[in-house]
């Protein structure tokens, strides 16, 4: 079979599971963050008045997510307008879940490529190891099936803005120095690229939750390691000859690229610390540590999507050990090595992070999306490593072994196409009612976490509604008291 048969089957095979990824992200419900992010409330407005956190900096202000402006400014904005744009061709109501699934889908395929450049080491879209690469990333995005455990682009809307987004700002960051370390490809550092990569650096760090933690993490490792690399080579002689050379061998890209978004991490971090929602959990640090090795245990062992990503991945380092004598092979599993270190650090770490009635055991699977992704790169890297250097003999028995790998996650994913009919019933019901104060026939949450089971509950949630043109007059609604 010609190498661009192969291509085309794979095409479509991308196609069709983005269409069926669309097609779940349409179903999905409302989640009841959304009206306080897009309305918003008073505590949003303190972070949009502040956009680098000034006032918690400067002003010892202390209000919600002082270091996550630009997560709470995209989607306030997306919110705020696509709706109302698509409402030319759609009614109100689908028109709001029509934006959600477009917003959930741009994610995914932005993630998805990104991880099939730094696994492929090419930005063609037309080569062959890209298409592949995609591939072998894609069933892990699961929208349904291990979502609870190991999902990327969350159930929750409001939810994706705040880990999916930033992550995708962080991966264009380091994709420059991954293509530098593992395939040796240099690139551009003139003053657009400076200035370009400073911003970035800063959007980067005050977005998500999770962003300063990684970058201060990888940032140290990557000095730590070559740092070592430079003094076991060293030929100076003395421990003062030795640290000269570590210094003056740096190359100066590793400052310029590290040094401003490193700086961002930490100055996010700073202003976190006027964060209200952790300065209101505030749990001694030995019990957050204590409740780790049960969020360790429960994250990883209660459904076989992790244990299956962990298998499949010591049985691909073995292979690459064993019936391989490729050099880029073997550098691969430094990725894999490296992986597990951070990982190990990142959730050591994690506690410091505060508590989260949420989240009881401190792990879950939006705190771990760092490592989640880490591990797909590290399967994708090992796995295509493996395709393009072992026999056609050996390649018999190793791609079936992957699609199998492939199909299990693929068929968890189930398509839950009529999640969102009951809500939906519901915003109709509430659009064509003619009362001001409406008991929803339906017995589901709308545009909330829970039922709402008193009218000044939903006042918030019927300027959303009034603001997307759902209703033309203001209105409240409650379910039914069980």
């Amino acid at each position: 079979m010609s190498k661009r048969v192969i291509y085309f089957i794979l095409l479509v095979l991308v196609i069709a599971d983005c269409i069926y990824s669309f097609n779940q992200f349409r179903s999905t419900t409302l989640d009841g963050d959304m009206a306080g992010g897009i309305v918003p409330t008073s505590d949003v407005r303190n972070v949009l008045e502040s956009p680098l956190g000034f006032n918690a900096a400067i002003y010892h202000q202390t209000y919600p997510n002082p270091n996550r402006f630009f997560s709470h400014y995209i989607f306030k904005a997306y919110f705020s307008n696509v709706p109302l744009l698509l409402q030319n061709n759609r009614t109100p109501i689908d028109s709001v879940y029509l934006s959600c699934a477009i917003a959930k889908i741009l994610m995914q395929l932005l993630l998805i490529i990104l991880l099939a450049m730094n696994i492929s080491g090419t930005k063609n879209f037309f080569k062959l190891d890209f298409i592949i690469a995609a591939i072998l990333v894609i069933p892990f995005f699961q929208t349904h099936g291990y979502q609870g455990y190991m999902g990327i682009i969350d159930e929750s809307t409001t939810y994706s803005f705040f880990y999916a987004l930033p992550l995708i700002f962080l991966l264009i960051y380091f994709t420059p120095i991954v293509d530098l370390l593992f395939y040796n490809k240099s690139f551009s550092f003139n003053l657009p690229m400076r200035i370009s990569l400073l911003l970035l650096a800063c959007l980067t760090c005050l977005s998500g939750p999770l962003n300063p933690g990684v970058i201060l993490i990888i940032t140290c490792l990557v000095f730590i390691v070559a740092a070592y690399t430079e003094y076991k080579n060293s030929k100076e002689e003395g421990l003062f000859g030795k640290i000269n050379h570590v210094i003056s061998s740096f190359p100066k890209k590793y400052f310029f690229f590290f040094l401003p978004i490193s700086f961002f991490a930490l100055y996010s971090i700073y202003i976190g610390h006027y964060n209200s929602i952790s300065n209101k959990n505030l749990i001694p640090l030995s019990e957050l540590y204590a409740k780790l090795p049960a969020g360790i245990y429960y994250q990883f062992t209660q459904k076989i999507g992790f244990p299956i990503l962990f298998i499949i991945l010591t049985l691909n380092s073995i292979f690459i050990l064993k019936l391989t004598q490729d050099k880029e092979g073997r550098k691969t599993l430094g990725f894999l090595k490296w992986t597990i270190v951070f990982s190990m650090i990142y959730i050591l770490l994690l506690p410091l992070g505060g508590y989260r009635s949420y989240r009881p055991n401190i792990l879950r699977y939006d705190t771990i999306l760092p490592i989640t992704i880490g591990l797909i790169f590290c399967f994708g890297i090992t796995s295509l490593t493996l395709i393009k250097t072992l026999t056609k003999y050996q390649l018999r028995w190793y791609l079936p072994l992957i699609t199998i790998v492939l199909f299990i996650f693929t068929n968890a994913d189930a398509p839950h196409f009529k999640m969102n009919e009951c809500e939906k019933n519901s915003l109709i019901e509430i659009s064509e009612t003619k009362e001001k104060i409406i008991e929803l026939k339906n017995d589901c949450p709308v545009l909330s976490w829970k039922k709402i089971t008193r009218p000044q509950d939903s006042e918030l949630n019927a300027k959303l509604l009034l603001q997307w043109r759902i209703i033309k007059e203001p209105k409240l609604y409650f379910n039914v008291a069980e």
